[in-house]
C-alpha cells in the first residue's frame, strides 16, 4: 500500500466535509476517497451542489471558518497534511498546489494592475527575489500563458482585459509559484467557445511543459473529453463512478451518468426535446436514505430506498456506485446514444440519426419554402449603436446591423463576448437607443419616441426579455409569488386567473417549480430554479416576442437540457418569437430555426441553422464550429492531433 501511494501526489481517502448552519448540519462531501497521479489531467463532474468545489477547496484546506473535516486523511506526496495548521497550509499553497477560480473578475484586484498582481504571487513565495529577476519572471510567465505584448500589458488593470484575457491572468498568478497540483475550478464555464478552446489548449501545454497534476471542475462534458485521463462524476457529495475517460464516455455504468450524457445537444439530434434528469439533488442536511440518486432514477430497484450502493470493481480503472452492478440485479442496457451516438467515426451515422437528419432537412427546406409568405415580427435595418470610451475614444458595438424575426420561429444570434450580441438585443428592447438605423416591431419604429410613447403599453407587454444573470435581474426583496405578481400589477391587468396568486402559482407550475417556492426568496433558490422564475414572469404576459439573452451560460447541462426543453415547450405552446443569444453552438443548432453570427460588431452570416453549421461561408463562423468540443475523447484527439501538424 506505501510502495502504491508513491505513485500518487495526492490522495483523499475517506473524506468527509461539513457545513454548520442555522438549518442543520449539511453533510457537503461524504466519504469521498480519490487520487491523482503525477502528470494526470483528473476532471470532477457534476450538478451544482454534488460538492464538486467543496472538495477542490477541502484538499487545499481553503473552507470557511463554519465547515470542518469530520473524517479522513488527505495525503500530499504521502505526507498525512489532515491536521496542517493554516501556517503551514499557506507554505503548500502556490507551491505544491494552486487554484484557478471559475470567475476571473472576482479573483483579480481591480485597482492593481495585471504585472503587479503577478509580482504580488512571486514575491510571496520569494520575497528575496531582485527587481530585475521579478520583472524578467512576470513578462515569462505572461508570455507562458499567452498573452502577448507583455512588457507593455502587465501595466493594465483588469477592466482592459477581455475574459479570455482575464482567466489567463489568473492562471499566470496560480503558476507563480511552480505549484505540482493546478486546481481549476470550472475556468471556462463563462467563456466564448473560441475563448474557451484557448483556454483549454493552453492548460494542456502548460501541463505538458510543467509536468503539473491537474484536477478540473467542469459540468460541460465536451471540455472533459478534451482534457481529462481520468473522471470522477459527484452526485450529492459522493464519487458515484470513477474511471479512464474512455470508460465513462464509451463504458458509462451508472444511470446518473447517463442522464448527463443524455443532457448534451449532441445525443438528441432529430428529437423534440432534450433529456433531463428530473427532479434536483437532494438537500444534504439530511441526505435519503439508501442510493440519493434513487428518487430522480428511472432504472431504480426496491434496494436503492434501502442501502447506499457500495463501490463495484468493472475493471482495474473503472468503478461505479449502482446497485445495477450487483449479479442479483436485472440486466439493463445503458440507452442507446451514451452505448453509439459517438463510436463511429465521421459526423453521419446509420439507423435513427440518419433518419433524424433527414426530417431536419425537410423541416429547412420547408422554411425556405414558406419565407417569402412568412410574417415579418421583427426587422432591424441598419443598426447601428457607439459606446464613448473615455472623453476621447468611441466604441462601435454594433456596425449596420439588419436581420428580421418572423412570427413564431426562433432566431439565435452567436459571437464572441464584445462582439454586439447583448448590445442588438438591449437595442430591440429599447433598453438602449441606436445611434442611427430603425427597429421594426409589427412594423411599429420603436426607436422614435413618439412611436414608442403612443404604443408604451402594447410594447412592454408583447415584447419580454430573460437577461444572463438571473441573481440580478430578480428583486432579493421580494417574494417569488411578489415577483411574478408584479407584472400584473404595473401594467394594471387583470390575470387571467382571476387572483395574483392564482395566476403566479399558475405560471410557476407551468416552469415545472410547485406552490412551495411561492413564499421564497431568490437567495434561497439554485440557479436553475431562479432563472425558471424570471422565464415565468417573461412569459406571464404571454408575449410575441422573447428576448433570451444568454439564459443558460452558467447552468449545469442537467439544468440547460430543462431550460432549453421548456424554452421549446414554451415557443410551441404560445407560438412567440425567440431571439435566443448564447455562446453554447450546440443548443443553438438544437433549439433554433435560422441563426446569426456576429463578429466585431457585424453581422458576418445569417442563415438556416443546419446551412449553417454544416456549409458555414465566413472564416469567423468555420472557426466558431471548429471550436466546439466534442464529447467524444477520441475524435477530440484527433483534432487536437490534426491542429499539431497544422
Amino acid at each position: 500500500m506505501e510502495e502504491q501511494s508513491r505513485t500518487y501526489i495526492l490522495e483523499a481517502s475517506d473524506l468527509s466535509v461539513s457545513f454548520e448552519t442555522d438549518a442543520g448540519e449539511v453533510q457537503a462531501v461524504r466519504d469521498v476517497s480519490l487520487s491523482l497521479k503525477e502528470g494526470e489531467v483528473l476532471a470532477i463532474v457534476g450538478e451544482s451542489g454534488c460538492g464538486k468545489s467543496v472538495l477542490c477547496k477541502s484538499l487545499m484546506k481553503m473552507l470557511p471558518g463554519n465547515a470542518r473535516i469530520k473524517s479522513g486523511k488527505i495525503l500530499a506526496n504521502g505526507i498525512d497534511i489532515t491536521g496542517y495548521k493554516e501556517r503551514d497550509m499557506a507554505k503548500l499553497r502556490g507551491t505544491l498546489f494552486s487554484m484557478v477560480f471559475q470567475d476571473p473578475m472576482t479573483a483579480l484586484n481591480p485597482t492593481m494592475t495585471i504585472g503587479r498582481q503577478i509580482e504580488e504571487a512571486i514575491k510571496i513565495h520569494n520575497p528575496h527575489i531582485k527587481r530585475d529577476a521579478l520583472e524578467k519572471r512576470v513578462i515569462e510567465l505572461m508570455g507562458l500563458v499567452g498573452i502577448d505584448q507583455a512588457d507593455e500589458r502587465r501595466n493594465l488593470y483588469p477592466y482592459h482585459f477581455s475574459g479570455g484575457m482575464r482567466q489567463r491572468s489568473v492562471l499566470a498568478i496560480a503558476l507563480a509559484g511552480n505549484p505540482s497540483i493546478l486546481i481549476a475550478d470550472e475556468p471556462t464555464t463563462a467563456l466564448d467557445v473560441t475563448i474557451q478552446a484557448q483556454i483549454l489548449d493552453l492548460f494542456r501545454d502548460i501541463q505538458k511543459k510543467m509536468h503539473t497534476s491537474t484536477i478540473f471542475v467542469t459540468h460541460d462534458l465536451g471540455v472533459v473529453a478534451r482534457v481529462a485521463d481520468r473522471v470522477a462524476v459527484m452526485y450529492a457529495g459522493k464519487i458515484v463512478e470513477l474511471g479512464t475517460t474512455e470508460d465513462i464516455f464509451y463504458d458509462a455504468r451508472h444511470p446518473y451518468t447517463w442522464g448527463l450524457m443524455q443532457a448534451l445537444p449532441a445525443y438528441a439530434k432529430g428529437k423534440e426535446m432534450l433529456h433531463a434528469i428530473p427532479g434536483m439533488p437532494p438537500v444534504l442536511i439530511d441526505p435519503p436514505r439508501g442510493d440519493a440518486f434513487a428518487c430522480r432514477n428511472e432504472y431504480a430497484l426496491a434496494i436503492d430506498y434501502e442501502k447506499e450502493p457500495p463501490m463495484f470493481r468493472i475493471s482495474d480503472t473503472h468503478h461505479a456506485a449502482t446497485w445495477l452492478l450487483d449479479e442479483r440485479a436485472p440486466e439493463i442496457k445503458p440507452p442507446s446514444p451514451v452505448c453509439s451516438s459517438f463510436l463511429a467515426e465521421g459526423d453521419q451515422r446509420e439507423g435513427c440519426e440518419e433518419t433524424a437528419e433527414r426530417k431536419k432537412t425537410s423541416m429547412v427546406e420547408e422554411c425556405q419554402n414558406d419565407a417569402e409568405n412568412r410574417e415579418t415580427l421583427v426587422a432591424v435595418n441598419h443598426l447601428t449603436k457607439s459606446f464613448s470610451i473615455g472623453k476621447r475614444n468611441v466604441h462601435k458595438a454594433v456596425d449596420d446591423v439588419s436581420f428580421r424575426i418572423y412570427k413564431g420561429e426562433v432566431f439565435g444570434l452567436v459571437g464572441e463576448s464584445g462582439s454586439g450580441k447583448s448590445t442588438v438585443a438591449n437595442c430591440v428592447m429599447n433598453l438602449c437607443k441606436p445611434d442611427s438605423g430603425e427597429i421594426l416591431y409589427k412594423e411599429i419604429d420603436t426607436c422614435r419616441s413618439k412611436e414608442f410613447r403612443k404604443n408604451k403599453k402594447m410594447l412592454q407587454c408583447e415584447r419580454q426579455i430573460i437577461f444572463q444573470d438571473s441573481t440580478s435581474s430578480l428583486n432579493p426583496r421580494m417574494k417569488v409569488k411578489d415577483i411574478l405578481s408584479e407584472p400584473f400589477r404595473i401594467q394594471h391587468i387583470t390575470p387571467k386567473r382571476g387572483t395574483l396568486s392564482a395566476e403566479a402559482a399558475f405560471q410557476l407550475k407551468y416552469v415545472g417549480l410547485d406552490n412551495s417556492y411561492l413564499e421564497k426568496y431568490p437567495s434561497e433558490l439554485s440557479g436553475g430554479q431562479r432563472q425558471r422564475v424570471a422565464i415565468a414572469r417573461a412569459v406571464a404576459m404571454e408575449p410575441e416576442l422573447l428576448v433570451a439573452d444568454e439564459p443558460i451560460a452558467s447552468l449545469d447541462v442537467s439544468i440547460q437540457a430543462q431550460i432549453v426543453s421548456l424554452f421549446r415547450h414554451l415557443q410551441k405552446e404560445h407560438g412567440f418569437s425567440f431571439l435566443f443569444i448564447a455562446h453554447d453552438l450546440s443548443m443553438v443548432r438544437f433549439l433554433c430555426d435560422r441563426v446569426g453570427v456576429m463578429y466585431d460588431g457585424k453581422l458576418v452570416e445569417v442563415g438556416n441553422v443546419e446551412d449553417i453549421f454544416r456549409h458555414p461561408k465566413h472564416p469567423y463562423t468555420k472557426a466558431l464550429i471548429e471550436s466546439i468540443p466534442i464529447p467524444d475523447p477520441h475524435r477530440e484527439r484527433q483534432r487536437a492531433r490534426e491542429k499539431e501538424h497544422e
